[in-house]
């Protein structure tokens, strides 16, 4: 009995969805193409994406899929194409308002399913989303959405109408389309936007200006930001002052290595210490000379992410690795978070790696061959892009470097986009190889870096990118081009699944960007298990073992706790 009745219920309900959507006076074109929408949209990405989000791209994708309906069938009536009968018309819309609302639900369950492939893939567990929930959001986003739209298109009806008193008829259809879309824009890219950004400066100039609890003010000499230091604690910015504070120490070297070790160099310029890029630049080459940086083995010219930060992990391995023979330089060209700083502030962060990599790089080049450390470039995420915007090419990056190490690059990245596409013949895009890896390598895991087998040369250039970080593949040609990623043969965490639909695929991979660090180690945009021999090979560290890189790279794992990164997101 109880079955019989939620038959009956589920069919009543879905009948009367499908009434309601006729009274709505909806083209049956369009429906049928949000249909479709619907199920490209539930198809999975590169990351398991949560619940609400699930449902959120599934309505956006019916809403994508509505759109392209109603095009083509505006296209077929425009070449001739003649309606079918009223008949015919009447007997699909009993089918569509029939099977619809089933096919829409059976593609609702069968996409919350394909999440826990996802999640398998990239080392989660499986927890299968709920399809009551993600049905429920995809329906309201749907049609919030698309009467948004309608509205939008009754606007430029009534302009239309206005101007259709003095132009013809098409002119007027098309000068209405024009002067909605001009109107909708200046609201949302000028009034929306900057009021989104005039918040969020607020907001996050108040968190530059504070302190991370635990974190004080260095006492060394070594540091920016000391007492001794031209660069004022106060002036460092949040992320700075954790950046210049934190860090093994001499002694913690000296007892995980069991041999001698130095006090690594920290220098850092915030947005306060200095006027402009250049400015901040030329103070962390004084920075960098009080310290004595150009006499240790390496120093390290590194691109820090939109709030300023860079990763902990990271540049302990290195100090650990060299015994602490190291100074470490950058600087900070934003407060924003990346994906912000990627809309506002993406040419600060070239003209930051720019100035501060050449006002290094001049000074560097006035010491002898013979007696000046390994210059060696490094950037992670939105800061691997500003890094890489001092280089005009892999020669050039060649030429002035002693190696570089990338991790997760956004797809943006001039250099990074360069090398790429020149990969050599039958090598993936997700881990290209290129020139036989002569001096350029690309890695995902710990063991990429040994292939191929030829020598590597010095200077080395490593890359490291997962085929799961949205970080990397995210780009807005998405939106109207299959990427090669998904053309080649797929990286070992990205499902089968996945496929490219124009508009659809580009959503997708814009909301995985903020589950980029949400994924278990050596997935989307966390890479701190291959850190160590990473940097080993970029910047050829002698003295260590397999098995002594593979204990210090348990030790970073379990002692460093890795902060979830500022504002990640589109790098």
């Amino acid at each position: 009995m109880r079955t019989d009745t939620l038959r009956t219920a589920v069919a009543t309900t879905l009948i009367g969805i499908g009434q309601w959507l006729r009274r709505r006076e909806l083209p049956w074109a369009g429906m049928l193409g949000a249909l479709f929408g619907l199920a490209a949209a539930m198809t999975p990405s590169l990351l398991p994406r949560p619940t609400l989000y699930l449902g959120a791209i599934a309505g956006l994708g019916a809403v994508v899929g509505y759109g392209w309906g109603v095009l083509i069938a505006w296209i077929l009536r425009k070449v001739g194409v003649r309606e079918p009968r009223p008949g015919v018309r009447r007997q699909a819309w009993q089918l569509l308002t029939l099977f619809g609302p089933v096919l829409a639900i059976m593609v609702v369950g069968v996409g919350a399913d394909w999440q826990d492939d996802v999640r398998v893939l990239v080392g989660e567990e499986r927890h299968r989303s709920s399809g009551i929930l993600v049905g429920t959001v995809a329906l309201v986003v749907f049609a919030l959405v698309l009467t948004l739209c309608r509205a939008f298109r009754r606007a430029a009806r009534r302009v239309a109408r206005v101007l259709g008193r003095w132009v013809p008829a098409p002119v007027a259809s098309l000068a209405g389309v024009v002067v909605v879309a001009a109107v909708v824009y200046w609201l949302a890219a000028g009034v929306l936007f900057r009021g989104v950004i005039s918040v969020s400066d607020s907001v996050y100039a108040g968190t530059n200006a504070e302190t991370e609890p635990g974190v004080h003010q260095p006492q060394s000499a070594l540091r920016s930001g000391s007492p001794q230091s031209a660069v004022s604690w106060e002036s460092l910015g949040r992320y700075g002052r954790t950046f210049v504070a934190g860090g093994p120490s001499a002694p913690e070297i000296r007892e995980v290595t069991g041999e001698p070790a130095l006090e690594p160099i920290r220098v850092y310029a915030g947005l306060d210490s200095a006027d402009t890029a250049s400015a901040r630049a030329e103070l962390v080459v004084s920075e960098l000379e009080r310290t004595g940086a150009f006499d240790r083995s390496v120093l390290v010219v590194a691109g820090a992410t939109g709030t300023g930060w860079t990763e902990p992990q990271q540049l302990a391995a290195l100090e650990f690795l060299w015994g602490g023979d190291t100074a470490v330089a950058t600087v900070q060209y934003s407060f924003l978070p990346s994906w912000l700083s990627f809309l506002v502030d993406a040419e600060r962060a070239a003209d930051a790696g720019r100035e501060l990599f050449d006002a290094v790089h001049a000074r560097w080049s006035e010491l002898p061959e013979d007696d000046r450390p390994r210059l060696i470039s490094y950037g992670l995420s939105l800061g691997s892009y500003a890094a890489q915007s001092a280089f005009g090419s892999a020669g050039d990056l060649t030429t002035r470097t002693d190696g570089a190490l990338y991790v997760g690059t956004p797809n943006f990245t001039g250099l990074w986009r360069t090398v790429v596409d020149g990969r050599d013949p039958g090598s993936p895009e997700y881990q290209p190889v290129i020139d036989d890896g002569e001096t350029i390598r690309f890695a995902a895991a710990p063991g990429d870096l040994d292939a191929p087998d030829a020598d590597w040369e010095s200077p080395r250039v490593v890359y490291l990118q997962h085929a799961s970080d949205p970080v990397v593949w995210w780009s807005w040609d998405l939106l109207t081009r299959q990427p090669d990623w998904l053309a080649e043969p797929r990286g070992p965490d990205v499902s089968g699944r996945v496929h490219w639909f124009p508009v659809i695929t580009f959503l997708q991979v814009t909301v995985d960007q903020f589950f980029g660090v949400s994924v278990p180690d050596g997935h989307g945009h966390n890479y701190a298990s291959q850190i160590v021999t990473a940097w080993a090979d970029a910047t050829r560290v002698e003295g260590w073992t397999d098995e002594e890189m593979a204990e210090l790279q348990t030790l970073i794992d379990e002692t460093l706790t890795l902060p979830t990164v500022p504002g990640q997101g589109v790098g």
